[in-house]
């Protein structure tokens, strides 16, 4: 009359199929897939395959463009929390006398002085040291030009 039932068992058969409810599943197969991107992103940037099309494609851009593109955020004038402003020679003035070295090292690996914060590479990571380096070319220029 009592016959012994088998526990349904999922995943693995090590969680009853009971435990996890059915709407959690998508979600699951979500964070899987979201844990393993970079280790297969990982891996085929070793494998000498192009991990996108993009990236192998795109070109260093000018001091301009980054300026545009990025350091406009807190050096568009008036200057945001202590920036000095494009063009504003006066601003400007006691960070050239320190020289272009100091600048660059300055944006290249942030800086905290007494009238404000420069983020490392304006928080732009994924800009190289090279475009940096211009865009701080760039706005010394426009100060150094007039």
């Amino acid at each position: 009359m009592f016959a012994p039932q088998q526990p349904s068992f999922a995943i693995a058969n090590f969680i009853p199929a009971n435990f996890i409810p059915a709407n959690f599943m998508p979600i699951l197969g979500m964070l899987v897939c979201v844990a393993f991107t970079p280790i297969t992103l990982a891996a085929s940037e070793g494998s000498g395959a192009p991990v996108s099309s993009v990236e192998t494609e795109s070109t260093a851009m000018t001091g301009e463009e980054v300026y545009n593109n990025v350091c406009i955020a807190c050096h568009y004038p008036p200057g945001v929390g202590g920036a000095p402003a494009l063009g504003d020679a006066e601003a400007w003035a006691p960070r050239i006398a320190q020289g272009i070295e100091i600048l660059v090292y300055h944006a290249l690996n942030g800086f905290t002085g007494s009238t404000g914060v420069m983020p490392k590479k304006g928080e732009r990571l994924d800009i190289s040291d090279e475009e940096i380096i211009k865009a701080v070319e760039y706005m010394v220029g426009q100060v150094q030009d007039e």
